[in-house]
């Protein structure tokens, strides 16, 4: 996103001129604070966030638009784990020109203040994004303590952004402050029953306040996104009055910046695209899917991705060919180039993961706009460019089951553009994300051990882990896959043989695991009878029998489906005594029919005990209030992991 960062730059220029300067007032703190006088409950908590402070100041300093970001924190820590937490402080650094003021100090349970000395500041890099941080510890702490820290940071204004006023740890008082210059206005969504945020408008300047007092800690929830679920603030410049009454920052104008950038190619860079087009064995009388499927391929595995790039060599297309290494967006140009040419119909669209917030297209907010894919009106199909490991049609799962900004291209004479619209990306289908398995067991003479027969399918996004790599894997590293995913089951098991391989031709290319191998896991013995551990034969399941308290809404990571057959030969003279046992019916239904399903049964053929599954999650989403029925799905596959079958002779 680079370039279109460079044109926000650009935007940022035209909002300052021949307009007057603004001041920034210094912000302070209170000097000769006391320790807080908490609550018997609240020196009870092991942590509190006591204030929380988050203010920006957008000035025109110097005819160029800043913007002086301040946050504020004061924490109790009542126990180790808190004071580990809270003495190291990190500042980010990224879009930062100066760090103009910076003050911490611990406050003891008995008043003692202990002052940060700045000499301690130390600058590092972010090992995960690249980017510099400042860091410091905060001595002194104690339990019972406070710690308090504020940093003012001079950056470059960004023109829209969130804020979050809810975390891990219950918050007394949030406090939010944006001010501005008169002919400039901002607007704002609050999310999670924040309360809004209220405007005071001036001629010179504008100011806009929020707060919210005693907000509950958020904890981590499976099936859940915690930032998606946090009380925040999102926040855009949306009007230059002393320009106009437009809105600014809107779809329509994302949809052709965007789409300019996405399609802005030199004429070097056209003749290199059309040279490489004719390498790719494109059949124009094949179906579309076929056609889109191959060149995916053969630019996948031609071009590799370099997801931090910097270079602008690594967003041209006769460099990307040459070099064959790409940007982000340098691959989704070529994509859209390569399919244009190809007369293959294909829209970008762009969204953002839900793991760290989910796209709302009701707040036109470019902080949504984080991420490319390629839709097919054609097949409704979609790609992600710059990931390897999904093929057509499969995308990652986190920018699926969410809105996105689709760009609908349009020509008007010689002018290139796109329309805006907010459309849903829909999650891939439960039948096409699949992992499979059909298992024959039978024992050894001796009953010690188990011999198994265990055929393992994985169908749409579980395959993307596996049939993409497999090819370039060497034949050691396709060894100690098959042994991984085998021991994950059966953590003795001796492989005998095996087999794997994709399975093309199917919606999505699924992979096969065709393994047999030795173990004695699943047998004991008590006295005369054999328990036989059948249950744990499907794997390891997620378990939520501790999780009584809900807060947030269900979302599953993708639709998913798994089906398997278990054929378990009895001993000569033996019999099942508890087969019973091995019977589910578990299910969530709503008035569209059953989401949610966790069925078993089994059956008696001659002396082999057949046993089937059928386990799906057929949507994304799930309210609050339906928790417990979608809790109940899960544990059944977790207690049928439990079932222990009893083997007494007959």
């Amino acid at each position: 996103m680079k370039r279109i960062k460079f044109l926000i730059c650009l935007l940022i220029t035209c909002i300052s001129g021949q307009l007057f300067a603004t001041e920034v007032n210094p912000y302070e703190w209170e000097k000769d604070r006391k320790h807080s006088v908490l609550t018997e409950s609240e020196s009870a908590l092991s942590e509190l966030i006591l204030k929380q402070h988050a203010q920006y100041q957008y000035v025109l300093e110097n005819d160029q638009f800043l913007m002086y970001s301040t946050i504020h924190r004061i924490i109790y820590v009542n126990n180790n784990e808190a004071i580990q937490k809270h003495n190291r402080i990190v500042i980010p650094m990224q879009s930062t020109l100066e760090l103009v003021d910076l003050k911490a100090r611990a406050i003891s349970k008995d008043g003692k203040v202990i002052y940060f000395d700045k000499s301690n500041l130390k600058e590092i890099k972010d090992e995960e994004t690249g980017n510099a941080v400042r860091m410091f510890a905060i001595e002194g702490v104690e339990m019972g303590g406070e710690v308090e820290y504020f940093f003012t940071r001079k950056m470059t204004a960004s023109l829209y952004d969130r804020v979050f006023m809810q975390f891990d740890v219950p918050v007394k008082k949030g406090t939010f402050m944006l001010s501005c210059p008169g002919h400039l206005k901002f607007d704002f969504k609050t999310y999670q029953n924040l309360a809004p945020v209220s405007e005071k408008l001036g001629e010179e300047k504008n100011v806009y306040t929020t707060e919210a007092s005693d907000i509950p800690s958020l904890k981590e929830e499976e099936f859940s996104q915690f930032d998606s679920n946090r009380k925040r603030i999102e926040f855009k410049l949306a009007y230059n009055t002393a320009r106009s009454q437009a809105r600014l920052y809107t779809w329509e104008e994302a949809a052709k910046t965007f789409y300019r950038v996405l399609t802005s190619n030199s004429k070097d860079d056209e003749k290199a695209v059309d040279k490489f087009v004719k390498t790719l064995g494109d059949d124009p009388k094949a179906k579309p899917i076929d056609r889109i499927r191959n060149v995916e391929k053969k630019i996948k595995t031609t071009i590799q991705i370099n997801k931090q790039s910097r270079g602008d060599e690594l967003d041209q297309l006769e460099s990307i060919l040459k070099q064959k290494v790409a940007s982000r967006e340098g691959i989704t140009k070529l994509f859209l180039i390569v399919f244009d040419k190809l007369s293959i119909p294909c829209q970008p669209v762009v969204t953002c993961s839900r793991e760290n917030m989910k796209f709302d297209g009701e707040f036109d907010s470019w902080s949504y706009l984080d991420d490319y894919l390629l839709y097919f009106p054609d097949t409704k199909g979609f790609i992600a460019p710059y990931h390897f490991e999904v093929r057509y049609p499969i995308v990652p799962a986190d920018l699926t089951a969410q809105q996105g900004l689709f760009l609908e291209p349009f020509k008007m004479g010689e002018v290139k553009s796109a329309l805006a619209s907010i459309q849903e990306i829909p999650a891939t289908d439960y039948a096409i994300n699949t992992d499979d398995l059909d298992i024959d067991v039978s024992f050894n003479a001796d009953l010690t051990s188990n011999q198994i027969k265990q055929k393992r399918i994985f169908g749409g996004i579980n395959a993307t882990y596996l049939t993409p790599y497999y090819e370039v894997m060497s034949n050691e590293q396709r060894t100690e896959m098959v042994e991984d995913l085998t021991k994950g089951t059966a953590p003795d098991a001796a492989i005998t043989t095996w087999n794997a391989k994709s399975i093309p031709g199917s919606e999505a290319d699924n992979f096969l695991i065709d393994v047999d191998f030795q173990s004695t896991h699943f047998l004991e013995r008590a006295g005369p009878r054999i328990l036989f551990k059948a249950g744990e034969l499907i794997g390891p399941q997620t378990e939520m029998y501790r999780d009584d308290h809900r807060e947030t809404e269900i979302e599953n990571d993708f639709n998913r489906g798994y089906n398997r057959i278990i054929k378990i030969h009895i001993p000569s003279g033996y019999q099942v005594k508890n087969a019973k046992d091995l019977k589910f019916d578990v299910r969530y239904s709503d008035k569209d029919g059953i989401p949610f399903l966790f069925q078993s049964d089994y059956a008696m053929k001659g002396d082999v005990l057949e046993v089937t599954i059928k386990e799906y999650y057929k949507q994304i989403y799930a309210p609050l209030a339906r928790y417990e029925d979608f809790r109940k799905v899960i544990n059944a596959a977790a207690d049928f992991n439990k079932v222990t079958l009893v083997l007494e002779k007959k």
